[in-house]
């Protein structure tokens, strides 16, 4: 994981902390609103009437998503992300004609964001999985991805084509949103499932060579967003997932990447992200608080500068070391996402290391 971190000379930390520690109270934040004016335009119907059941509304207490009926191995099941019902209390799923789907377990991927949820009553309608994506399909072909896009309730049907085929993902270019993770990404000339909708990435080229690649009018990256879905046909292994020790560990997980953002926020001299963390906000609240008194000393500050960088860099050390023992004790989902968020904690850890105060 590349982080785009400024870069600093012998005592940046001290600076950037001293600094924040004279930041403005809650009241300096600011906030951004995205207006997109409303045009005329053409909406897509072009899912079969037979198949739209097929497609189900998922909800849970900290956010939406989508799923659907698919056959996978003989056994007709909800699909969706495994994200999708990661740190949420409970899940309910509505077909299109509002009837609740009854779950009664849940399997996921070792090697994917995929969620299995097996049903009580086996539905009438349901799509079948591409046996093998990368021979059936290939770049440019028409694809359907429906769903319940930015979590409004509603199944949009968004038209798109494959822009490649990997080993694990498949690349499309249908402009799809949160609310979308968990749609099918299916082929408009079999209606078969490629794959599931799963993340969608933003462009950096902070790199020189890529910006010049990008330039170029034969680049195949033609947008400053690239989407993903996970192909079902790839995935090796499948575990069963208790309920309860999976929550245990998605909070787990969330708590640590919460953490972590906050610590990068006190790098980025982000005032508005480091205070949503209690750990960070005290941090930086006694540091500022120790700076406002009449007669605090350079050396007062200095050690209390030293103390907090090192309570930041022993806690993403800790994530690190939590990485590594995920891959004995937790699902594969948690171990994969756990895996990424580790690296991120070891790139601050590392940039704390190159700044440390000596």
């Amino acid at each position: 994981m590349k982080l785009r971190l400024m870069k600093s000379n012998k005592h940046w930390l001290i600076t950037a902390l001293y600094t924040l520690a004279f930041a403005c109270g809650s009241g300096c934040g600011f906030s951004q609103v995205l207006n997109r004016q409303a045009t005329n335009s053409d909406y897509v119907d072009k899912l079969p009437s037979d198949k739209k059941s097929a497609i189900v509304v998922i909800t849970g207490d900290r956010g939406s998503g989508t799923g659907f009926f698919a056959k996978i191995k003989d056994t007709v099941f909800l699909v969706t992300n495994m994200h999708v019902i990661s740190g949420q209390t409970s899940i309910k799923a509505k077909t299109m004609e509002g009837a609740d789907v009854q779950i009664t377990g849940i399997f996921g991927a070792q090697d994917a964001d995929i969620a299995l949820l097996k049903l009580a009553v086996v539905p009438g309608t349901f799509f079948e999985a591409e046996g093998s994506v990368n021979t059936a399909n290939k770049t440019g072909d028409p694809i359907l991805v429906p769903g319940n896009s930015l979590g409004g309730g509603t199944i949009l049907q968004t038209e798109g084509k494959i822009v490649a085929i990997g080993p694990a993902k498949i690349e499309h270019d249908a402009p799809t949103f949160h609310g979308n993770s968990g749609s099918p990404i299916l082929s408009t000339r079999s209606w078969k499932v490629l794959g599931v909708d799963t993340e969608s990435v933003t462009v950096s080229l902070s790199d020189k060579s890529d910006s010049a690649s990008a330039r170029n009018t034969s680049s195949q990256i033609k947008s400053s967003v690239r989407l993903f879905g996970y192909r079902l046909d790839s995935v090796s292994q499948w575990e069963a997932i208790e309920w309860g020790r999976f929550a245990q560990q998605s909070k787990k997980l969330e708590e640590a990447d919460a953490l972590v953002s906050a610590v990068h926020s006190v790098l980025k001299r982000d005032t508005s992200g480091w205070k949503k963390h209690p750990s960070t906000n005290a941090a930086m609240t006694g540091l500022s608080e120790l700076v406002s008194k009449p007669r605090v000393s350079p050396a007062e500050v200095t050690a209390k500068v030293e103390t907090v960088v090192l309570n930041f860099r022993n806690a993403l050390k800790k994530v690190e070391l939590d990485a590594l023992d995920s891959k004995r004790t937790c699902y594969g989902y948690i171990s994969l996402r756990y895996q990424d968020l580790g690296e991120y904690a070891k790139a601050l850890r590392e940039f704390i290391d190159a700044d440390k105060i000596r």
